[in-house]
């Protein structure tokens, strides 16, 4: 049975093994290269259940994600025949290109790396959108420049563990928004406190010490259980001199919250992969007397820009459409927000080939930087506040942002990836008739979600609520993370997702817009 499985995988197909290294800075993007039919098939192995032993959280197999082709796909529904054009290959090379950029900068030699808001990288990113723009045939493009204040900025860290005679370092240390710049090396005692909750503090005494926090992702690196307990803020109540979050996702993946506090920046706060953290729960638990060093240096970074870039399809009517994302990340971003954007540009040559006499509204698409850094008066923040006038003509907003993502699973101490994109949150605001056209496109084109909509919107379209009507989905699992990578955004996810914005924004433009606002 297992050959005649095999023989079943026709086409080309591209290697996506990506080992516990994979799972670190070092090597998360690996050059995949065409393989033989089979190939994909035969690397995924078997599956993994229970860890070697008794207290072992070691994986015990290298994580296998599968390539695009091993995806089930949704057929195009009938009678929906123009939505065809929007190619969830080319989008997925738009993904490519914008994780090469963040790649660029890691490559260049910066510890704290991404399409970082103020960088070279991120003026190289709003660049490429503008040629982008130019290339598909949008109209009155241009960048329009705003001046950021002072940016956090970490320019080089290590941390270490030394124990019964040897010094490990800790790889996957990475300094959290607002910590602080240290004076020389900073060595401290390391407490382990389990998920952090009250009563793993209880006798505890943590005063000056380095205080180690499990935290389960719920479901992903920006959203875990550290976060929204409470317990790194009762790390710091208590005393504690740093604070490191463990991230428990198979590995050694390390994530990076978003930060906007303004200076003063006093904490110390580092997130951790989990098999670093097993490392230094593993010489506590044998009586080691370990130490945790740490070296951080941060820099304020003055005098820098970002922009917004700006694009237009003229319709029939004074009426608007705002098609949007955001474009900065941490690490590759291939899915927060490279989706985001590809899905955007996918959408705009799909009406950029419609004629102008067949598009009712006119159509603005937008993308937006500082989505994770301090802008007050710029980027989503000015859109929010000096366009009134717009607000009042505009039929919908269209916000990319998280497009899709794979399904992965914990099983026994291992990450384990599937053919299967996972659900996301989605998030409408309008008429009750503008939501059964939404979740009537989802269902249409197999657009998973969970199961009750969002109270929130989140993301970028969550400073527009009450501007006018709007809808997003948001995939939330691995961005923030190391893993954000093109491996784990299936095009069976961004293309089921962009064919079903389309029809979304099809069927608006056959309702007028006072139907669409909430009475």
């Amino acid at each position: 049975m297992r050959q005649d499985m095999r023989r079943a995988v026709t086409g080309a197909v591209v290697l996506a093994l990506l080992g516990l290294a994979a799972c670190t800075r070092e090597t998360a993007d690996r050059a995949t290269a065409p393989q033989e039919p089979e190939v994909w098939w035969q690397t995924a192995g078997t599956l993994p259940t229970f860890p070697t032993g008794p207290g072992d959280w070691a994986p015990t197999r290298e994580p296998f994600f599968p390539p695009d082709e091993a995806y089930p796909r949704f057929a195009l529904p009938a009678g929906q025949e123009a939505y065809a054009d929007l190619d969830a290959h080319r989008l997925k090379g738009y993904i490519h290109e914008l994780a090469g950029i963040a790649l660029q900068s890691r490559n260049d030699g910066h510890q704290y790396w991404g399409r970082i808001t103020g960088t070279e990288y991120d003026h190289q990113t709003t660049r490429w959108v503008a040629e982008q723009f130019r290339r598909l045939g949008l109209e009155e493009v241009r960048l329009q420049d705003f001046d950021l204040p002072p940016q956090w900025y970490p320019t080089s860290w290590e941390v270490s563990l030394t124990g019964g005679g040897q010094t490990i370092p800790l790889q996957t240390a990475y300094p959290w928004w607002g910590s602080r710049t240290l004076e020389g090396t900073l060595q401290l005692e390391p407490v382990w406190v389990g998920l952090g909750t009250p009563a793993d503090f209880l006798g505890r005494d943590v005063h000056g010490k380095a205080v180690f926090v499990y935290s389960f992702p719920t479901p992903g690196g920006l959203n875990h259980t550290a976060r929204w307990s409470g317990a790194v803020e009762r790390a710091r109540a208590h005393g504690a001199a740093a604070v490191f979050m463990i991230l428990g996702i198979p590995g050694n993946v390390t994530a990076h919250p978003t930060g906007k506090d303004p200076q003063p920046w006093t904490d110390l706060t580092f997130s951790l992969g989990m098999e670093d953290g097993r490392r230094v729960r593993q010489m506590i638990e044998n009586g080691l007397s370990p130490h945790v060093s740490m070296r951080l240096q941060v820099e304020a970074r003055h005098d820098l820009d970002t922009q917004s870039v700006w694009g237009v399809l003229p319709g029939t009517t004074d009426e608007n459409i705002l098609v949007m994302a955001h474009s900065d990340t941490f690490f590759q971003g291939a899915l927060d927000n490279a989706s985001g954007v590809g899905m955007l540009l996918e959408l705009a040559q799909h009406y950029a080939s419609i004629p102008q006499a067949q598009r009712r509204r006119r159509m603005t698409f937008l993308t937006t930087s500082a989505h994770h850094a301090p802008l007050p008066d710029g980027g989503i923040y000015w859109i929010r506040d000096n366009m009134d006038a717009f607000w009042e003509h505009t039929a919908l907003i269209v916000n990319c942002e998280h497009v899709a993502v794979s399904s992965t699973y914990f099983i026994g101490p291992n990450l384990v990836g599937s053919t299967a994109v996972a659900a996301r949150r989605w998030y409408m605001q309008g008429s009750d008739e503008l939501e059964a056209i939404v979740a009537n496109a989802f269902k249409m084109f197999g657009v998973t979600t969970y199961t009750p909509p969002a109270t929130g919107a989140g993301g970028e379209l969550g400073l527009l609520r009450g501007k006018a009507p709007g809808f997003h989905v948001l995939a939330d699992i691995f961005y923030h993370t190391e893993l954000d990578i093109p491996a784990l955004v299936p095009e069976a996810g961004i293309e089921s997702t962009v064919r079903a914005y389309a029809k979304i924004i099809d069927d608006v433009n056959h309702v007028e817009l006072s139907r669409l606002r909430v009475k």
